[in-house]
């Protein structure tokens, strides 16, 4: 009876720590995070009776937490994914939202402002158009900074969110490594308490929502917890010690954020966060909010370039150039954000072209013209070779070319419009050697007269010269109000009036200085038998009466002090050098030595000069200039330069030059500076047709003439820089022309390029959409799996209960039949 007592008393102890382990399952079934828990019973140790072996009851082992390592990991990672897109989404239709709304988005705005500049075009003189141009101008830039506005407060914002989750993320591996600490007291998993366990992976969940851990289990339960790409790396726990991560704005990109673990201790740089929620605000920053952002930027910076350009190329109501409509503040350098606009006075919108021009009222033809500039690209050099074109004062630089039979020229490149005092100097010149200079239309300015063969030569495109140039000679060697253009050409010797400097003897201050009679020095003389022919050489414009050989130095001074009344000139030599004078008195006049149609570069240096061009002021047109040889034999020739500087361009050069284009015939025409006196010839040419288009037109550095109809013989157009500002309204429909202008990569238009990167962000947004939903049924099924193990089932655990009653019921009646017996005995009498 006591054998029946203790094993009813044994099952009755089992089944009532299993009927509270089911109670405290039932008791927790809405608890976050708690594992379902069951009950370890076995059989006693079996008592031997005789032969056999009698059962001696049950006992109760221990409480087991229906727990699968695999599928909390499974849900810690779904977690993790499903958590990253959640902000992803959120924050990218909040961005789609802003730039796509017509109140804040761009494209109303930039519509508004070419459509401005079409109503501009149409009355470039009217100030109305000229006042809603400005105000839309501004309004552009105001959207700009709005929009900017918007993409700085989310960046603002979801720093904020990164950072706080950071914090929490810390909070959570602390909790994390104080319950590790607390599992070090026990050795075996199993024998923590379940609750311990319990409030591990609930700490192991939240952290999943916020990054992408791994985790590795010790034996007693702790965990080490990474986020490097290895368990070795990016730990944040391990054991009882934990590493806090800090984020900061990168050095680099502030754009950019950093994350470093225990930045105060041993830094250690994280790699990027793709999962959680941390990884999916930072997947919305990195890959679509710093790209709209650049986007933005790029897009604002191309538009005030595109449209500065087109602003700075006209002309505005009082006849000046235009600057810049658009600029960035100084805070915030090209950025949208600080984007504004610069012009503030309607008369200084620029609206006009630089160039007009105006049909003769007494044309008997019917052509209209229209005028447009665009800087030319001919053939051939664009500055001066080799050193010569980096002989900006002080240095000198000096040149060697080579002429040969077949090809009797050496080019030495371009004179660009705007160079000053330039001086090009031919050293030691054979007999038959000599500069050419010519403008891009073949007009001949220095040198001596081409034949036939040497213009078919020189003036082709491929050396720089206009195409359907013709050669002409009638500036050649000219000077005075005769030159081309009226420069001061000259090619020669020649002498500057001197200036001496002077200092104050008391103080030592600069004086102004003392202007000294020019005095021209040549060479060491070589006496030569062969004289100088008459009219081969010019002194001061007159020419020269013939010296017979053979030449002495003290024959050359007699020769040209004959002639001093008529030059006023004085010739002496000293140390072997041909000297020559101006008065003391004469302060005013230089000396030139020049040569006449039958001279040569070679007739001045018999007398110790070498030939020099020498151009005072800015050049007024391209120059092109040779060295030509006409010995028939191969040759060198070394050449020095120096200039000053050059200064302006040919388009403003031909801004300030009237121009007058005169149809000789019904296909010939020539084109006039008529600002000089008399009208300076600059081309003579042949209506050229245009195969690819059927509108008659012809062009003259970068200037391009458009008829609407074939020009008759007589008609006359006049081109000038449009100095009022109203006759010519290029610039505002350039302006217009922007909006369809492909300036942005890709070949889009600046408005395309807008609507394509809100489509790349609505991309993002649908993708992030089907993401989620993806996610959230395998969250789903994670959980459910988690669920079906660990999970509470009240049914189950209700059937469990009876079960467990039932069995604890049947218990305690063995331990009643056992009393019962017991009783029985002890009534035996």
């Amino acid at each position: 009876m006591s054998d029946l007592l203790s094993i009813g008393s044994s099952g009755v102890g089992a089944y009532q720590r299993a009927l509270a382990t089911v109670s405290n399952n039932i008791a927790n079934v809405s608890t976050d995070g708690y594992t379902r828990q069951d009950v370890s019973l076995s059989s006693n140790q079996p008592q031997q009776v005789g032969n056999s072996y009698l059962g001696t009851g049950a006992r109760f082992n221990s409480v087991q937490r229906q727990y699968d390592a695999f599928v909390e990991s499974n849900l810690r990672n779904s977690n993790s994914d499903l958590a990253s897109q959640k902000p992803l989404l959120s924050y990218v239709n909040r961005l789609i939202d802003v730039m796509g709304d017509e109140s804040i988005g761009l494209t109303t705005a930039v519509n508004q402002f070419f459509e401005s500049s079409r109503d501009l075009a149409s009355d470039p003189a009217s100030m109305v158009s000229r006042g809603t141009f400005m105000r839309d101008a501004d309004g552009l830039a105001a959207r700009f900074q709005q929009l900017a506005s918007q993409f700085e407060l989310l960046d603002n914002e979801t720093r904020q969110s990164v950072e706080t989750d950071v914090g929490q993320i810390n909070s959570l591996t602390q909790q994390l490594g104080l319950l590790n600490k607390q599992m070090l007291k026990i050795s075996s998993a199993a024998s923590q308490p379940s609750e311990l366990l319990d409030q591990r992976d609930r700490l192991l969940r939240e952290l999943s929502g916020l990054i992408s851990v791994k985790t590795k289990f010790e034996p007693n339960g702790a965990v080490l917890i990474s986020v490097g790409d290895t368990l070795d790396q990016g730990i944040l726990v391990q054991q009882s010690t934990t590493r806090a991560i800090s984020v900061s704005q990168s050095a680099i990109d502030s754009n950019k954020l950093e994350f470093v673990i225990d930045a105060y201790g041993k830094p250690e740089t994280m790699p990027g966060i793709s999962s959680g929620k941390i990884g999916g605000v930072m997947n919305f920053r990195e890959q679509v909010l710093s790209p709209a952002t650049n986007s933005l930027n790029d897009l604002a910076q191309v538009m005030a370039h595109e449209i500065n350009a087109v602003h700075r190329d006209g002309v505005d109501a009082e006849g000046l150039l235009g600057g810049d409509l658009f600029g960035f503040s100084a805070d915030k350098p090209f950025q949208a954000g600080g984007m504004i606009v610069l012009v503030q006075d309607a008369n200084r919108v620029a609206a006009a072209g630089q160039f007009r021009v105006i049909d003769d009222p007494l044309n008997s033809g019917t052509a209209q013209a229209r005028v447009s500039y665009t800087a030319p690209d001919f053939a051939g050099p664009t500055a001066l070779y080799g050193d010569l074109g980096l002989a900006q004062t002080p240095q000198v630089g000096a040149l060697t070319v080579t002429t040969s039979v077949s090809e009797p020229f050496a080019s030495l490149g371009l004179v660009p419009v705007g160079t000053q005092n330039l001086s090009l100097t031919l050293q030691n010149p054979g007999p038959n050697q000599s500069f050419q200079v010519l403008t891009r239309d073949g007009r001949h300015l220095l040198g001596q007269t081409l034949n036939a063969n040497e213009q078919a030569l020189l003036i082709k495109p491929g050396n720089g010269m206009e195409a359907g140039a013709t050669y002409s000679s009638a500036s050649l060697n000219a000077s005075g109000a005769s030159s081309y253009l009226a420069m001061d050409l000259f090619m020669g010797a020649k002498a500057e009036v001197g200036l001496l400097q002077q200092f104050n003897t008391t103080t030592g201050d600069l004086l102004p200085p003392l202007k000294t009679a020019a005095v021209l020095t040549g060479n060491t003389f070589a006496p030569s038998s062969t004289g100088i022919a008459a009219g081969a050489l010019t002194l001061n414009g007159r020419p020269l009466t013939e010296l017979a050989g053979p030449l002495t130095l003290t024959s050359v001074v007699s020769w040209l002090n004959t002639e001093t009344a008529n030059t006023g000139i004085t010739a002496s030599q000293s140390s072997g050098k041909l000297v020559l004078s101006r008065a003391s008195g004469n302060t005013t006049d230089d000396i030139r030595l020049g040569m006449g149609s039958n001279g040569t570069p070679a007739d001045l240096g018999r007398l110790g000069f070498d030939t020099r061009i020498s151009i005072q002021g800015a050049t007024k047109d391209d120059l092109l200039i040779f060295v030509t040889d006409r010995s028939g034999v191969a040759s060198n020739a070394t050449v020095t330069a120096q200039y000053d500087g050059i200064a302006g361009n040919m388009k403003q050069t031909l801004r300030a030059s009237p121009l007058q284009v005169t149809f000789t015939s019904d296909t010939t025409y020539k084109i006039v500076d008529t600002g000089t006196n008399p009208g300076t010839v600059l081309a003579e040419r042949t209506l050229q047709a245009n195969p690819n288009s059927n509108v008659p037109s012809l062009s003259y550095r970068g200037l391009k003439l458009e008829f609407s109809t074939a020009p008759k013989s007589g008609d006359i157009f006049s081109i000038d820089g449009n100095a009022d500002g109203i006759g010519n309204n290029e610039a505002m429909l350039r302006m217009v022309a922007l909006e369809d202008k492909a300036v942005m990569p890709g070949g889009m238009t600046m408005t395309e390029a807008y609507i394509e990167r809100v489509n790349q962000v609505g991309n993002v947004a649908r993708q992030a959409a089907i993401a989620e939903q993806a996610l959230t049924v395998v969250y789903k099924q994670a959980q459910e799996a988690r669920d079906s193990i660990s999970g509470v089932s009240l049914d189950e655990e209700a059937s469990a209960l009876v079960r467990f009653q039932q069995a604890y019921q049947a218990n305690a009646k063995v331990m009643q039949v056992a009393m019962a017996l017991f009783d029985s005995i002890l009534q035996v009498r």
